[in-house]
């Protein structure tokens, strides 16, 4: 129809404040605010799926828990890794200052002190190697638990007990959830209602006779 323009306002529930009218009621449709599927970047069973649906949740709660024996026993040899590394790398650093000693006093040629430094070098290479390895088990264990990214109400379980999660490709949906407390109103209105309204503008929401306050955002 000529002369009608059609506009998409997201209105955002909020506590009750003043409201500002559309100058008519309109048609809205509800949804979720920050709705997310949750997933994880490491491979393990299913072992727990603490939350059920329509369940809220505070923020960092643990929804999904993998089997953790597995992480557990990486993260303890990752540790072990690094305390023999870390000897071994101590060891290597007082060979190099005996070797200086003994290349002051003209007791050892070049060749042997350079080699007792390539040898420090390659020990502080495999601590390197063997404490970056401790920061991933870490992060695999973290990853283990997906947890609630802020406070939220759970949507959709896809995780179920006893299911193998297999990331190595792509992620696998495990939970949905959407934040808790906010929710937003979708309506088209015409050109000259839009004429009127601007951002922050406080409007009234009405759902099954109850009347929220919310702003156009």
């Amino acid at each position: 129809m000529r002369g009608w323009w059609q506009g998409v306002l997201v209105l955002s529930a909020v506590s009750v404040w003043s409201t500002a009218a559309l100058g008519a009621e309109v048609s809205a449709r509800l949804d979720w605010t920050r709705q997310v599927t949750l997933s994880t970047q490491v491979s393990g069973t299913v072992v727990a799926v603490p939350a059920e649906v329509g369940a809220r949740v505070n923020k960092g709660a643990a929804l999904v828990r993998l089997d953790q024996r597995d992480f557990k026993a990486r993260l303890a040899k990752a540790r072990a890794e690094v305390a023999a590394l870390s000897a071994s790398r101590k060891e290597a650093a007082r060979e190099l200052d005996r070797a200086k000693n003994l290349y002051e006093r003209t007791v050892l040629s070049d060749h042997e002190l350079q080699l007792a430094h390539i040898e420090d070098v390659k020990a502080q290479a495999r601590l390197q190697a063997a404490r970056a390895a401790l920061t991933q088990a870490r992060l695999d264990m973290e990853h283990s638990v997906v947890r609630a990214p802020y406070a939220a109400l759970v949507l959709r379980r896809q995780a179920a007990l006893g299911q193998t999660v297999v990331s190595g490709l792509r992620s696998v949906p495990l939970i949905t959830v959407a934040e808790a407390g906010r929710m937003v109103a979708r309506a088209g209105v015409g050109a000259e209602q839009l004429a009127r309204l601007k951002l922050g503008q406080r409007v009234s929401v009405s759902v099954d006779k109850q009347r929220y306050q919310g702003h156009i955002s």
